[in-house]
């Protein structure tokens, strides 16, 4: 019989060795310096046999924004159990007790890069953010000189005191960008400590502002693209200029940008490799808060949730939403035909803006009226999202 409790800190080498047994690789410098400091801060849940551990699942205490809206946000990690433990029903036990434990630390949503999208559905998360990833040669660049204006290159070891221009241009578009995650201070670091070779190029406007920035690293002949964030078309094309004009250095460029931003159609020749990923999804921990927090737009008149959640208890049941208050309602009190019904991970999905409400009609993950379903449409916002982080 396992125990299910928190790991405590001086526990964390266990941590490590599991997740260096089940990941097949061992980290060491920097990066296991990194992954001991997040072990530390993080609200990690363990399944013992006695005192050895057996199987974990860490939540990282991060916050992304949703719709304008700032939300605390549990990462999922380093899910791992020992094979001989496989199969008998802990890692349910342990995603039960991670959500009970990142509602407590009142993170409202919860996000995770998932090995199987289908195990992670059942338990409740879903998908929000397509991302797609391009590779294409240097010969389709334009051989046309384009404008790159003023850049600025650097990187950790020279003129690093330009990264807190880099931090501004991209909380700037943090805080008007649907879905992305928040970077503090220790989510730099991290950054930093797992790719220290990477150089920054920031594109500066003509009254000395910074607008848009890519951080990248150069392998063999490939131009790896790790961030790009452009707060305008002139940063954006000035920042491919930079890139271009490495085009004898390397063979092609590779890097990741959202499928909704339609990537390589702005090229003169935009057939070039693009491969459409889904590893990104998101739950919500706690519907009554999130659903108190969350920005509706003009929303005049009572609306009704009807919510199914088999791992979350507390979420399960029926919501009254209007413009003073979320509160939960006897089921019996509400008319089936004034109410809209979906599980929690269709919910989660469509509140972040991945799909419209009809879409979730149309594939049978929303149970509603006409009129409901365009009562819902008015008043949550359209934004798709974007999400970069890795946790």
């Amino acid at each position: 019989m396992l125990d299910y409790r928190k790991i405590r800190e001086d526990e964390i080498n266990q941590m490590v060795a599991i997740r260096d047994y089940c990941f097949r690789n061992h980290y060491t410098g920097q990066t296991l310096e990194d992954f001991l400091h997040w072990a530390k801060v993080s609200k990690s849940i363990g399944a013992f046999n006695g005192e050895s551990l057996a199987g974990q699942v860490m939540a990282f205490p991060l916050e992304m924004v949703i719709h304008g809206q700032l939300f605390p946000m549990g990462g999922i990690s380093f899910v791992a159990t020992y094979p001989e433990y496989r199969n008998e029903g802990v890692m349910k036990q342990l995603l039960m007790r991670v959500l009970e434990e990142m509602r407590a630390q009142g993170q409202l949503v919860s996000v995770l890069g998932p090995f199987s999208v289908s195990f992670y559905r059942h338990f409740g998360w879903d998908l929000f953010f397509d991302k797609v990833q391009y590779r294409f040669p240097t010969h389709l660049f334009s051989m046309k000189k384009g404008n790159m204006g003023n850049i600025e290159r650097f990187n950790y070891n020279e003129n690093r005191e330009q990264l807190a221009r880099v931090k501004e241009v991209y909380q700037t578009y943090t805080l008007k960008t649907n879905g992305i995650m928040i970077r503090n201070e220790e989510w730099w670091k991290r950054l930093e400590m797992r790719q220290p070779d990477a150089s920054f190029a920031l594109s500066i406007d003509q009254n000395g502002q910074p607008q848009g920035f890519i951080r990248y690293v150069m392998n063999d002949l490939t131009f790896e693209v790790l961030d790009q964030i452009a707060l305008n078309v002139s940063a954006e094309q000035a920042l491919w200029e930079f890139i271009r004009v490495h085009r004898s250095n390397f063979t092609e460029v590779i890097g990741t940008a959202a499928v909704h931003q339609s990537f390589g159609s702005q090229w003169d020749e935009p057939q070039f490799k693009k491969e459409v990923v889904h590893d990104t999804m998101i739950r919500i921990v706690d519907v009554e808060r999130f659903l108190a927090a969350y920005p509706f737009q003009a929303l005049t008149k009572r609306l009704y949730l009807k919510v199914t959640d088999a791992f979350a208890p507390w979420n399960q049941g029926t919501y009254a939403v209007d413009s003073q208050s979320v509160v939960k309602v006897n089921e019996q009190e509400v008319a089936q035909e004034d109410c809209l019904e979906m599980d929690i991970a269709s919910l989660s999905s469509y509140l972040a803006g991945y799909h419209e409400l009809n879409w979730y009609h149309y594939n049978e993950k929303a149970i509603a009226s006409e009129r409901i379903l365009n009562e819902w449409d008015r008043v949550v916002p359209k934004e798709q999202p974007q999400f970069y982080g890795h946790f």
